[in-house]
């Protein structure tokens, strides 16, 4: 019994194993709303279910993901986020595109008894180098937890960033850098909501001891955030007991800050804080920083106008600052910083100073250590804002740092006082023989490099042509564009781009179309001598530098295809006819899907290189015939060009080795058959041209055929009248199977083939005498003399065996029969000789009996 329960209990075992694996070996899929996201691919979200789906599906499939909103989504209070774009397991280290759209009303919670409170929350909760742009968040935040962490790194955008450490082969050196985290063009009017539903207000042990809050970031490490706005509409509010029992770090744009910068941002919060008389603790309130701390950091080009209202009803300390709570390190930067301390209502015991409470480097934190000296622009869409400003109250209304004034060497100056500005153009492009663009001033160019020294305020011109003649240029024009003026002065900035436009006599020419804050640059075209002339009506320190003209390559789509044709009897006319989809392949020789009907190369450019290859099943009955240029309809052929042919057989007729089944090419020059060479100017088809070459096979069987197997067919025949289409290009073998007590005349089948000769030969295989094999030569049906049609009549060559008599059971039946006889003899022989020995053998003497003599 017990060997019989262990048995049992295995058998369980091993049958729950077995469904387990297959359990995880079967594809993942997700419900019909769920994104399945692919490493490094492209993730597209605009609806609100989308966008919860995917948060709350994070994995670290999808920590590469570029990820762009499509559409602005506004989130219901059924809406719930479970989850962060990265965690500290797989942080986000990819790209995400707002596009310039709105996320309303984000909805956190973590209260599920399975869900345990991370210490980092946000629409991102962890960043590593990751890139985030073009995102507006709205509305109200509320973020719910069941038990607050220790640590809690709590901001609207996220929890935590810093960088990722990547190592590139670099000309054969492998050299490691830092990818920081980025913030770019981001707006939060969005008031947060912090609500914490299960937090013990006796014990100093449960909930928050170190709080890092930011209207973007809680905890910003090795981060860039520039050109973004955090304006919330209502107030974000602290109450702080005894669960908060260290540190509590809020900003403005980031709670701490290390080895990080601020760069154009405006910060204007409302913040209340009270404090009630058990909290135990320091807090550092800054209107862009709570704190600064361990590495290098700056705060450079920004606006702080927070709201403060603190009430200390504790003995803790409090550093205020309207631009920052605590800088730590010497190193750190605080500069060209406009700020306005008027709205800082705070309680008792409460440090406050002007700019930011409290420095290591100096006794008074309205004493700022470094100035910038990098020049400010106006690239992040603040230009009114700033302009309107004080600079940190001391400068004026206005400050027109593009065109009239100068930050240099620490101090702010007329431009027209600077002296000499570099002004220089160039090209992008030396992909045709030498720079597409040739510039025309002979005496300040080096290397196709024009550069020239203006004063305040000059006008420069420079002129450029397309370097290549009229008939090239015509050519050159329909691969070739003007794409947009870009300009190297500290930092690399697109100021224009180009439009094409067609002049009355048919001419191609380009203007250029300024970007608003580089009003001062236009350009003329002179449409005889084909020359145009970039004008600067009044160069600044905004127009100094280094003009690129960046050239791009116009883009094509190559389309490969094979198209199927059956030849009439003069075998020069075609017909399409149906292409099936599984015989014939076009594909990429270098790579990719082998099994496609056609390939499509969306980005063809001028001096790519191009090789495409075809191929047919190894069963097909098609014929190769070459590569054609398309140059008409694909109903009538007749035109097209051809590119490449297979190669000949011996005897002269088309081959089929697909010698020549590769197309290699440069665009836009392609070769023909003939040698001549053909320039493609538009989107272009090329085609693999296969013709139907077969043969209709019929197989006329009798009860004597067990099956017929074909080397290039997959099917086994076994029914009589059966038709089958085969190559007349190739040879194939042929097996034969016979049923038993059947003989096969083969060589009398072989002789009706006499007339085609050395089409059919045979071998018997000896040591099976019902197993015999054909080799067929089809190649004898190209001659007209044949039609596409054979039979193979195997009726009148298989015939039944003659059966044998069986003597068996005439032997056994006469053996049964002597043998009774035989047998009832011996039974009579027994029966006479018993009977006469109990006799006395028929008269003797009896034997005496003593027992009566006793008597």
């Amino acid at each position: 019994m017990k060997k019989t329960f262990k048995i049992s209990i295995l058998s369980i075992l091993t049958f729950l194993a077995v469904c387990g694996i297959l359990l995880f070996s079967l594809p993942k899929t997700f419900s019909s709303s769920a994104l399945i996201v692919e490493q490094n691919a492209d993730v597209e979200i605009g609806s609100a279910s989308e966008l919860v789906d995917f948060v709350n599906r994070y994995s670290s499939v999808n920590s590469a993901t570029t990820i762009a909103l499509t559409s602005d989504i506004t989130l219901a209070d059924s809406d719930i986020l479970t989850g962060t774009i990265g965690t500290q397991e797989n942080p986000f280290t990819g790209t995400f595109d707002g596009n310039g759209h709105t996320i309303s009303n984000l909805n956190f919670s973590f209260t599920s008894v399975t869900n345990d409170v991370p210490n980092y929350i946000g629409l991102f909760g962890v960043t590593s180098g990751a890139t985030i742009r073009d995102l507006q968040i709205a509305g109200t935040t509320t973020v719910t937890v069941k038990s607050s962490p220790n640590t809690l790194n709590l901001g609207i955008l996220a929890g935590q960033t810093n960088n990722r450490i990547v190592t590139e082969d670099v000309n054969g050196v492998s050299v490691t850098r830092s990818v920081q985290t980025l913030v770019e063009n981001c707006i939060i009017t969005s008031n947060l909501n912090y609500i914490d539903n299960e937090v013990s207000t006796e014990s100093v042990s449960s909930g928050i001891k170190t709080l890092d809050m930011g209207g973007y970031v809680g905890d910003m490490k090795n981060t860039t955030i520039q050109n973004s706005f955090y304006r919330p509409s209502g107030t974000t509010s602290f109450e702080l007991d005894n669960i908060y029992g260290r540190y509590v770090k809020i900003g403005g744009i980031a709670g701490a800050m290390e080895n990080s910068t601020a760069l154009f941002v405006v910060s204007a919060p409302t913040i209340s804080v009270q404090a009630s008389e058990s909290y135990v603790g320091t807090v550092y309130l800054g209107g862009i920083f709570g704190t600064i701390g361990q590495s290098n950091s700056g705060v450079i080009n920004s606006i702080s106008e927070p709201t403060f209202n603190v009430v200390n009803n504790s003995d803790s300390t409090f550093h205020i600052g309207a631009v920052g709570g605590y800088i730590l390190q010497s190193t750190s930067e605080i500069s060209y910083v406009y700020y306005n301390s008027d709205n800082i209502n705070s309680g008792d015991s409460t440090y406050y100073y002007t700019a930011f409470a409290n420095s290591t480097d100096s006794a008074n934190g309205n004493v700022v250590a470094k100035v910038s000296d990098t020049i400010i622009s106006h690239s992040g869409g603040a230009r009114d804002y700033f302009d309107s400003k004080d600079w940190n109250g001391l400068y004026g209304d206005h400050w027109d740092f593009a065109n009239i004034f100068l930050i240099q060497n620490n101090n702010i100056s007329l431009q027209a006082f600077r002296g000499e500005f570099l002004v220089g153009l160039s090209t992008s492009s030396t992909s045709v023989g030498g720079n597409i663009i040739e510039i025309l001033e002979e005496n300040n160019v080096v290397n196709n490099e024009f550069e020239v020294e203006a004063d305040y305020n000059d006008v420069v011109q420079i002129s450029f042509k397309f370097k290549f003649n009229d008939a090239i240029n015509e050519q050159i024009g329909q691969y070739y564009r003007l794409s947009n003026l870009t300009l190297r002065s500290g930092e690399t900035r697109s100021v224009a781009s180009f439009s094409r436009r067609t002049s009355e006599s048919g001419q191609d020419y380009y203007i250029l179309n300024p970007l608003e804050d580089f009003e001062r640059l236009s350009m003329t075209y002179d449409e005889e001598e084909g020359i145009y002339t970039l004008i600067i009506a009044g160069v600044t320190n905004n127009y100094s530098g280094q003009y690129q003209l960046n050239i791009s390559a116009n883009q094509f789509v190559g389309r490969f295809e094979y198209h199927l044709y059956s030849e009439d009897d003069n075998g020069n006319e075609f017909e399409v006819v149906e292409q099936p989809k599984t015989e014939c392949y076009v594909f990429n020789r270098s790579g990719g899907v082998q099994n496609s009907p056609d390939y499509t190369v969306p980005d063809v450019t001028y001096n790519g290189n191009y090789t495409v290859s075809t191929q047919a099943n190894s069963r097909s009955i098609y014929e190769f015939k070459g590569w054609y240029l398309m140059t008409g309809d694909e109903a009538n052929p007749a035109n097209d060009i051809l590119l490449s042919a297979p190669d000949a057989n011996e005897d002269g007729t088309s081959g089929d080795t697909f010698s020549n089944a590769d197309l290699t090419f440069t665009f836009p020059t392609i070769t023909t058959a003939q040698g001549e060479q053909i320039t493609l100017i538009d989107d272009f088809v090329i085609y693999a041209r296969y013709v139907d070459n077969a043969c209709s096979l019929t197989f006329l069987l009798n009860e004597g055929v067990e099956r017929v197997v074909i080397s290039t067919d997959a099917n086994t025949i076994t029914e009589t009248d059966t038709t089958i289409q085969v190559r007349k290009q190739d040879d194939f073998k042929l097996e034969l199977y016979l049923n038993d007590n059947y003989t096969f005349d083969v060589d009398t089948f072989v002789e009706q083939f006499n007339t085609m000769t050395g089409f059919c030969e045979y071998a018997v295989n000896s040591s099976n005498s019902q197993y015999f094999e054909f080799y067929f030569d089809l190649t004898q049906l190209n001659d007209p003399t044949y039609e596409d049609t054979l039979t193979l009549n195997f009726n009148g060559f298989i015939t039944e065996d003659e059966p044998e008599t069986d003597w068996t059971l005439i032997w056994i039946i006469v053996g049964s029969i002597l043998g009774g006889l035989a047998l009832i003899a011996v039974i009579v022989i027994i029966i006479v000789v018993v009977r006469r020995k109990k006799g006395g053998g028929g008269g003797g003497r009896r034997k005496m009996s003593y027992r009566n003599m006793y008597y």
